[in-house]
């Protein structure tokens, strides 16, 4: 997975500490995978192959019930966006995007990009994430 990530604008990982304050604020369990990736990676912001990806740092994670596209709960919280009108989220474990404006409900609108952070990837470079 970090072989698609290998250029871009990213920081050392993230203190697991932060991590950990992160999740207990929100009330969030962050998938395994993804909290790996903030470890290693604490965000990111680059083209990745046919998309482009903007993966929040944890402390921008820490501040994101700011967005009022839906209410961030244990099962559902953004992570990041397309640097445009879409935003990437994890819903019930999966990996979707989800348009920052909507025409109907949230729910309507969600499309899922996988059920992994390394799934996610592959179809966000392959300009799934739109």
């Amino acid at each position: 997975m970090m072989m698609k990530l290998t250029h871009g604008i990213q920081t050392p990982g993230a203190n697991p500490r932060h991590v950990e304050a992160c999740e207990q604020r929100l009330g969030i369990e962050l998938p395994a995978d993804y909290k790996a990736f903030l470890l290693e990676s604490d965000g990111f912001n680059d083209d990745v192959g046919q998309g482009y990806l903007v993966l929040w740092s944890i402390a921008e994670l820490a501040v994101a019930d700011g967005y009022e596209l839906f209410e961030i709960q244990k099962d559902r919280f953004l992570i990041g966006s397309n640097g445009g009108p879409t935003a990437y989220a994890v819903i019930e474990g999966n990996y979707c995007s989800i348009p920052f404006v909507l025409s109907g409900s949230w729910k309507e609108e969600v499309r899922e990009l996988g059920n992994s952070f390394e799934e996610f990837i592959e179809a966000v470079s392959k300009g799934e994430g739109w």
